[in-house]
């Protein structure tokens, strides 16, 4: 990842708002941590992930296993791994050697994370100040969607809360989509999309023009809408194929599927 393609690269430490307290963001990691190691200890390694086509759970847990290692680097050093420096499991290790990997590395975040100042800075590849506090917002949201592929590709997933499911839509409109829009140059959606959680608070609309991405986390009109749960509309902005049976889509079909074909996680 190059500068240019990355806005986050050249950010410096500012002040940046959390909607929970350091501490719950933490505290949510590790139980989704916990569940996720579960499900790689009752289930198949090979169970196919839906929410991330071409990968089994072996690879899922691989995955979040390492950014796991990786993101306490950036809060521990303050700057970006080097490509060598994240270690990885033998290519056969079995599901107890990867359960217990995955848990090794999340309680080893979530231990860094609590010992820093969530105002200290860091470095991260997104575009909002570069700030230890993202990345505990961001860790526990990201091992929050994938716990929930790996119980779903075994079986049952748990739901998510709906107040922590809508500040990861915030989260996903705030961060992941700006980074994945820089990083893959994907070519953004035409038209405006308001997303309105009808379970708790939470109501965006975004849309795209010559000045670049915008955001206003309010009741406003767009060209296209979803209201729904916030869980289900998390789910279906990260294309899960979660329940929808909830959700009322309204406006313009075409914009609609636009804004939620964009890639996330």
């Amino acid at each position: 990842m190059n500068a240019e393609n990355n806005p986050a690269e050249n950010m410096t430490h500012g002040p940046y708002e959390l909607p929970f307290q350091p501490d719950e963001y933490v505290d949510r990691l590790l139980s989704d941590v916990d569940r996720f190691a579960a499900a790689v200890t009752t289930g198949k390694l090979d169970a196919p992930v839906a929410g991330c086509p071409g990968w089994d759970l072996a690879q899922l847990t691989r995955h979040l296993s390492s950014v796991h290692r990786w993101a306490r680097h950036c809060v521990v050093h303050a700057e970006r791994p080097a490509d060598d420096v994240i270690a990885e499991p033998e290519p056969d290790a079995d599901a107890e050697f990867l359960a217990t990997w995955l848990l090794e590395g999340g309680r080893a975040l979530a231990d860094a994370l609590r010992a820093a100042d969530p105002t200290a800075a860091t470095w991260h590849p997104f575009p909002v100040p570069a700030v230890t506090g993202v990345w505990a917002r961001r860790q526990a949201h990201e091992t929050s969607i994938h716990r929930w592929d790996a119980q779903a590709a075994v079986g049952a997933p748990d739901p998510i809360d709906p107040a922590f499911a809508s500040d990861a839509i915030d989260e996903f409109f705030t961060i992941a989509l700006p980074r994945t829009i820089a990083r893959d140059q994907v070519t953004p959606p035409v038209g405006s999309v308001h997303v309105h959680c009808t379970d708790v608070n939470g109501e965006w609309l975004a849309w795209f023009d010559d000045d670049g991405y915008h955001l206003v986390a309010e009741h406003r009109k767009g060209d296209a809408a979803l209201r729904g749960p916030a869980a289900q509309l998390l789910l279906a902005l990260y294309q899960r194929d979660g329940d929808r049976s909830e959700l009322s889509p309204i406006g313009d079909e075409a914009v609609l599927n636009a804004w939620f074909k964009l890639p996330g996680l």
